[in-house]
């Protein structure tokens, strides 16, 4: 029996009218988790008819957007009210069961048989297994820390979205025009900061919130990839941009981020490409020239000038004892903090190989405990961070040898999928900035906290993932090689491989 066109309406209207009525009663009571449910999968069921991109890219490039943009306010928003459905873990929910749906329909695993894929699975496999022994004792907090180890699951997601030639310029449209657009919101927000925090708030929690070192390591990513779009185009607008966020950088007072954008400028310097750190280094010395005759025709010393602060802040960076005297208000504390990072980091070390040096200390275990014993003996129970600012040292105390073995063989895989990229002028084209990028997060990740948390783990983990797609040609197999006469026939033909990515996009 089939229902008549106006039967087929009325019940529809019936439908629409009761879940109405519900929806508007858990409202009014502010039970938000049902409503926001309903009402986003409504949204993704309209955002994939409306715009051609499978949707966990859209939900990959808002995240993207968000985290750089918002940064810690955008973090603390929960998409559901009292129950902690944070954006983070929205995207993972719905990104993970799209990809494991399209997975089971092709038959094709999500984790493809390469060095970087391998060391990353296996890594993450390890962490799962020591969070599970943990959870126990330590409960919540377990899954807290344990925010290190699965927002990995970013790099598959991003990986399989980057397969299709649409997605990555998509995505990196986003990570860049995020980075751009710090150039007008991070002053403002230093500016009328009050406003951005009372005002543009969402249930008492702003949108646009800037955790100083966060947002100076996306300046510093921003600054890389404008670059390289730039020697792609040939537009000066984007050597402007790459050169405006290098310096915006300078004023954030982060000195992760110098170190990282030196580790961007050394890998291009590496291949043979020297313009960027050229261009670096010449505007800063024009930069310092400027200043000086400032300060000579206003006859004032240079020890007053912002040159002279910054001069404080580069040298801060090789006083690891912090031992040196300061003298600018923005360095002063800068000898302290050093000193912080070193007392944290050797009694993180010292305690795990102490305790349990091969399989590590365990999520939700206090990472602080001894260290504030240590530093502050008088006591302080204002002290609340967890991670001792040094992703490395994180990954060696909670995970043990086991893990930051498995972490450093990560990292070995990135330097060789890097460097082949960089010596192969078309891969360098399609994923080199991503691949730079990458290794700027990484290493501002080893002198605050970054991969800890999901403003600077996501965007990390999306780079890699989109590196990874993008520079499949320069993978080193792992096992099966069934596929290497296809990949080389691919590399010789380069047509045929945007239409065998256009055809196999991700829905």
């Amino acid at each position: 029996m089939t229902l008549s066109p106006a039967w087929r309406t009325r019940l529809f209207a019936a439908a629409g009218a009761v879940l109405a009525v519900v929806l508007g009663v858990l409202i009014a009571n502010e039970a938000f988790f049902w409503p926001t449910l309903f009402v986003g999968a409504l949204a993704g069921i309209i955002a994939i008819y409306i715009q051609p991109l499978p949707l966990p890219t859209v939900l990959l490039g808002g995240a993207l957007i968000g985290y750089i943009v918002g940064n810690r306010g955008f973090a603390q928003f929960s998409l559901a009210g009292s129950f902690p459905l944070l954006p983070a873990e929205f995207v993972l929910l719905v990104g993970v069961t799209l990809l494991c749906a399209q997975s089971a329909w092709h038959r094709d695993l999500p984790i493809q048989r390469n060095l970087l894929n391998m060391t990353l699975f296996l890594w993450m496999v390890w962490g799962t297994m020591r969070f599970m022994i943990g959870i126990g004792a330590h409960g919540f907090a377990s899954v807290r820390d344990y925010a290190l180890v699965y927002y990995g699951v970013f790099f598959f997601i991003a990986q399989h979205a980057g397969r299709d030639t649409a997605s990555a310029r998509f995505l990196e449209t986003c990570i860049i025009g995020a980075c751009v657009a710090l150039l007008v919101i991070h002053p403002l927000f230093s500016a009328f900061q009050n406003f951005f925090l009372q005002t543009i708030a969402v249930r008492g929690i702003p949108l646009i919130y800037f955790k100083g070192d966060l947002a100076g390591n996306f300046m510093a990513v921003g600054s890389v990839m404008c670059f390289v779009r730039y020697e792609r185009s040939r537009k000066l607008g984007w050597v402007l941009a790459s050169l405006a966020l290098a310096g915006l950088m300078l004023t954030t007072n982060s000195r992760s981020s110098m170190v990282g954008l030196a580790v961007g400028a050394g890998w291009l310097a590496l291949s043979g490409r020297w313009k960027f750190a050229s261009l670096l280094g010449t505007s800063a010395l024009l930069a310092a020239v400027a200043m000086l005759l400032v300060a000579y025709g206003r006859n004032e010393p240079w020890e007053r000038t912002p040159l002279y602060s910054l001069y404080e802040r580069v040298a801060s960076i090789v006083d690891p004892f912090g031992q040196r005297a300061y003298a600018t208000d923005d360095s002063l504390a800068k000898g302290d903090n050093n000193a912080f990072r070193l007392v944290w980091w050797r009694a993180s070390i010292n305690e795990t190989l102490e305790t349990n040096p091969w399989f590590g200390l365990g999520f939700g275990h206090d990472l602080a405990q001894r260290f504030v014993l240590q530093y502050y003996p008088e006591g302080n129970d204002d002290f609340s961070a967890r991670s001792p600012h040094n992703v490395l040292i994180t990954i060696f105390a909670r995970m043990g040898i086991v893990g930051f073995t498995a972490f450093v063989a990560l990292m070995a895989a990135m330097a060789v999928r890097t460097w082949r990229v960089l010596r192969n002028p078309g891969l360098f084209q399609r994923s080199g900035a991503w691949w730079c990028a990458a290794w700027v997060l990484l290493t501002c990740a080893c002198f605050g906290v970054v991969l800890e948390g999901p403003m600077g783990a996501v965007v990390f983990w999306i780079v890699v993932g989109l590196a990874s797609a993008l520079s499949a040609d320069a993978a080193t197999p792992v096992g099966d090689q069934s596929n290497a006469d296809e990949d080389a026939a691919l590399q010789e033909d380069p047509v045929r491989d945007d239409l065998l990515v256009t055809h196999s996009r991700p829905t």
